[in-house]
């Protein structure tokens, strides 16, 4: 084989995709840590089945149109739950501010 042919079948045959293996690891990483079944929530919300999400966080091959998707998605939800947990840990500050921490124990000395 000649060396533009082996240059054309390695680069043209795989599909394409704007996004890197490596951004799509840090993605589906991000995603196993802020949810208990990330792939069965992306399923829900993405409407494409199970196989495909799994194939995407597995990095397997899909469609690009599907990896496009699934990507964009996963940052949604990623974004929904870092927005989530800040307006948590602000309520959580305002109802706590002003209350002096105290030990308190059951002993009696």
């Amino acid at each position: 084989m000649t060396l533009f042919l082996s240059f054309v079948v390695k680069y043209f045959t795989a599909p394409f995709t704007m996004y890197l293996n490596e951004e799509i690891r840090a993605i589906t990483n991000k995603m196993a840590k802020l949810y208990d079944s990330p792939i069965t929530t992306v399923t829900k919300e993405s409407g494409l089945s199970r196989p495909t999400v799994s194939k995407f966080f597995n990095l397997q091959t899909i469609k690009p149109s599907s990896i496009e998707k699934l990507y964009d998605l996963c940052l949604e939800l990623i974004e929904k739950k870092e927005v989530k947990r800040k307006l948590s840990l602000q309520k959580e500050n305002t109802l706590l501010s002003g209350i002096e921490p105290t030990l308190q124990t059951s002993l009696n000395v």
